[in-house]
């Protein structure tokens, strides 16, 4: 056999082996999700899921006297309604965030939402602004 024939033989292999190790070994990690909240042309607020982990980042961007509150939310089924399943308050106003984690998994077809709303206090029950954003796992 020829060392050309060897070479080859010896990429192919080596390739292959290569791509099963990193198959093996890569997480299936779904992309992460996000939505901003904007208010008077401003970006006010935002929520993240970062799915390694199934984090949840509400972020309060701005420092205006308001707070920014996140929540997870599920609809189980068609007639159902959307339940909180865990939520976080956030009033520092100066681009950090508060986190939470809940596992997200879809075994029973459930919907779930991210929300985000600009209000002011962690039970202020008439938020300013809020805006929503549908995900699956």
């Amino acid at each position: 056999m020829k060392i050309k024939q060897w070479a080859a033989r010896i990429a192919v292999t080596a390739g292959a082996g290569a791509a099963l190790i990193a198959g093996i070994t890569s997480p299936a990690y779904a992309a992460n999700t996000n939505i901003d909240l904007v208010y008077q042309d401003m970006l006010v607020g935002e929520i993240m899921h970062v799915d390694d982990g199934d984090k949840f980042r509400v972020y309060d961007w701005y420092r205006d006297g308001h707070g920014v509150y996140g929540a997870l939310q599920v609809n189980h089924g068609p007639n159902g309604s959307w339940q909180t399943l865990d939520s976080k308050y956030n009033n520092t106003g100066s681009g950090t965030y508060v986190e939470f984690q809940h596992d997200v998994y879809n075994a029973y077809g459930d919907d779930y939402r991210l929300l985000v709303c600009l209000q002011d206090g962690a039970n202020d029950l008439t938020p300013i602004k809020c805006a929503t954003k549908r995900f699956s796992e």
